[in-house]
């Protein structure tokens, strides 16, 4: 199924899709370094873990590399984890650290996982600024499009 993106009340944005693997791969993919950093991102960026701490109050810092070369400090500070179905975040760059809250939510779903992230940003201007200048809508859709596929190749592993 193709991601779908909206737009809700004046500061969110919430994208969907539904996943070919099961909810504890597609969790698993994005909440190991090993893993995130093979697909995160939108097309054509470059994901580098520089450290992760996956929990309550433990931060993942990353730099995403885009196809200009330009590379792009993140950080995101986990605010709560329910294994397998829900994490939320703060998500910003190491001088500021919530530029927008964002909730990733796993539900297994016909045979599969359906994937939603929903970002608040702190005002109408700042989430309309994103995804007029930076695509932030068209940026979601294929990341989440790169998890489908990269957890679509992988194997479940054995207990």
């Amino acid at each position: 199924m193709e991601p779908q993106a909206q737009l809700i009340g004046d500061r969110g944005i919430i994208i969907t899709r539904h996943m070919r693997a099961p909810q504890a791969l597609v969790w698993k993919a994005c909440t190991e370094p090993e893993h995130i950093d093979r697909w995160w991102g939108p097309d054509g960026f470059i994901n580098r873990t520089l450290r992760m701490d996956f929990r309550v109050g433990g931060e993942w810092e990353y730099t995403m590399t885009g196809p200009d070369g330009t590379v792009w400090p993140n950080l995101i500070t986990y605010r709560e984890i329910e294994p397998i179905s829900r994490m939320a975040y703060d998500h910003g760059e190491p001088g500021d650290p919530k530029q927008f809250e964002a909730e990733l939510r796993f539900e297994a779903k016909d045979g599969g996982t359906l994937v939603t992230l929903h970002t608040l940003f702190t005002s109408k201007e700042a989430r309309d600024l994103v995804v007029e200048q930076y695509g932030a809508m068209e940026g979601g859709k294929q990341t989440l499009a790169h998890l489908d596929e990269y957890t679509g190749k992988l194997k479940v592993e054995a207990p």
